[in-house]
């Protein structure tokens, strides 16, 4: 602290010094001619060196701007491809669904389709079994009623009377 203040006091010390001068002349004029020259000194030199500076730091701006606006319009053509690719899944969703649809009412006029088919099996079946049932019943009855003519000793009949008494007995 006591260096920085005394390093304060060295610098401001010639300030001080010549303020307390008080020669009372005032020199404007020549200070004012002194900072044209020195600005024109100093526009000479080094004006194409800070146009540059400025040229290179508007170019770098530009540039940097052109990239900005390069990836704004590919990130809205991503963006634009995104929403196209989602419009196309949704129509595939759609058709998917209709196709479901479709398939699905297929699959259940063919459910019904084989049900019907299979009950029409199932009733010429019966009916079938009913028929062989009856023969079979047919057949039994006539074995016992010749078991039953034949077995009586006493009665001897034609055959044409046996079959005709047969056929009346089984209708």
């Amino acid at each position: 602290m006591k260096k920085s203040f005394l390093f304060l006091m060295a610098m401001f010390s010639p300030c001080i010094l010549l303020a307390a001068s008080g020669s009372g002349e005032v020199d404007i004029v020549e200070r004012t001619i002194n900072f044209v020259i020195f600005f024109a000194l100093v526009y000479y030199f080094a004006a194409e060196r800070i146009k540059g500076v400025f040229k290179e730091r508007r170019e770098g701006i530009a540039n940097s701007l052109a990239k900005i606006q390069e990836k704004l319009q590919e990130s809205k053509k991503e963006r634009q491809k995104a929403a196209n690719e989602l419009d196309e899944a949704k129509k595939i969703a759609k058709d998917i669904i209709e196709v479901a649809h479709k398939e699905s009412a297929i699959i259940l006029q063919k459910a019904e389709e084989n049900t019907k088919a299979e009950i029409e099996n199932l009733i010429r079946q019966f009916n079938e079994s009913m028929t062989f049932e009856r023969r079979k019943m047919e057949k039994l009855i006539i074995d016992e009623v010749l078991k039953e003519f034949l077995s009586k000793d006493s009665a001897v009949l034609p055959k044409d009377v046996l079959t005709q008494a047969l056929l009346r007995k089984v209708a």
